[in-house]
């Protein structure tokens, strides 16, 4: 029963990991199209010209993708809650959080 409930939410982590990067990926390819569109510093051109063309807009897309794809689906894993109340999942026990301790000086008298 317990390895199937942690197999369900490793299930569900997985799936919303690669559905955000998925949407990263198509994010990316959309920045990537704009900026070739718009012909951004005469990229488009220089790209068109160029022998290589297709190696080109495999590093320009595959980059834009790459990095959309991991800061979406960074940011979903950072944005899930932490909760104790509303997480399922195992784990210890909280660490102690260690206070200062104050201890009282004497006040010297003031040098004249």
């Amino acid at each position: 029963m317990i390895q199937n409930r942690h197999r369900a939410q490793q299930n569900r982590l997985v799936r919303l990991i690669v559905a955000n990067w998925a949407l990263g990926w198509g994010v990316g390819f959309i920045c990537a199209s704009a900026i070739l569109l718009s012909n951004l510093a005469g990229l488009r051109d220089l790209m068109m010209s160029s022998q290589l063309m297709l190696q080109g807009l495999a590093l320009l897309y595959g980059g834009f993708g790459m990095t959309f794809g991991g800061v979406v689906a960074a940011t979903a894993v950072m944005l899930l809650p932490t909760d104790e109340e509303s997480w399922e999942g195992g784990g210890g026990t909280r660490a102690p959080i260690l206070l200062p301790a104050y201890a009282l000086a004497k006040v010297r008298a003031a040098r004249a």
